[in-house]
């Protein structure tokens, strides 16, 4: 991997893992079989580097837009505040092996957000597919050999809806996630009440997977809080100047109905005994 100083591409180079290795050891871990640890901890080191140079990457691209960002002081992203937040983070062992085995046949090295970033923004749509492509250049001139863009946002997974970005390069591969406000509270939200109801809710798009019991009432409450994010962010992106106040109002409004919603899944959470 280049050094930022020596002015070659960051996302070039040798790996310093043996993907044969990782990809070997990863399918017998899958398989509940005695396999060795080295490997895979050799692979997830390399990802945390390879990571913080995406981050890198990201927050110099940011610094090149012509809107007016900050950078924001809290993790969560308010509709109209013109911040943003870039976070990251490489799976852990346990979502990783979670992950393995829900994609069966899938090598470990291929895996694409193993490293994995977002970046939450006050955007309309418009502005969000813009800066999707901004990303993406800024990757390819970066030497990645490939940049896909997975536009999620007109046909959603489970309610999530997002634009992501799957980078590969010769080091390895990695996802990254771009969010408007609303879409960004709702994914957390989302989060929220899969860690009460059930993973499965995150992934009723993909087949085997049904509704934990339980979790209809909620589950459909958030769908149908999905759709109403989604009209309401097609409303802001049409910018009509007569509506604008209005649609902002409304835009607001249905941000605190998602906050309000998380606030109170995150306390049933924690009188049930679970993570704060």
């Amino acid at each position: 991997m280049s050094s930022l100083t020596d002015g070659e591409p960051r996302l070039t180079g040798n790996r310093p893992y043996r993907k044969s290795a990782v990809d070997r050891e990863g399918s017998r871990w899958r398989d509940g079989e005695p396999f060795s640890q080295e490997p895979i901890d050799e692979f997830l080191d390399f990802n945390s580097v390879f990571l913080s140079d995406l981050l890198q990457i990201a927050e110099e691209t940011v610094s090149s837009f012509l809107l007016p960002l900050q950078l924001g002081t809290s993790a969560a992203v308010l509709p109209g505040s013109n911040t943003y937040v870039l976070s990251g983070r490489v799976k852990s062992t346990s979502s990783l092996l979670q992950k393995l085995r829900r994609m069966k046949t899938t090598p470990l090295s291929n895996i694409q957000d193993i490293a994995g970033f977002r970046f939450d923004c006050s955007l309309t749509l418009t502005e969000q597919t813009k800066v999707a492509e901004a990303f993406k250049n800024a990757f390819l001139l970066e030497g990645a050999k490939r940049v896909d863009v997975r536009d999620l946002r007109e046909d959603s997974h489970s309610g999530y809806r997002a634009v992501h970005l799957h980078i590969r390069s010769d080091l390895g591969r990695a996802e990254m996630q771009i969010r408007s406000a609303l879409q960004s509270k709702w994914a957390n939200l989302y989060e929220e009440a899969a860690d009460i109801y059930g993973r499965d809710i995150r992934y009723l798009h993909e087949l085997g997977f049904s509704i934990p019991a339980g979790a209809e009432e909620i589950t459909a409450e958030l769908h149908e809080l999905s759709a109403l994010v989604k009209k309401v962010e097609d409303l802001v992106d049409e910018g009509q100047p007569e509506l604008k106040a209005k649609v902002n109002a409304l835009e607001a409004d249905v941000y605190g109905i998602l906050d309000r919603i998380h606030e109170t899944l995150k306390e049933s959470r924690i009188r049930a005994g679970g993570r704060s």
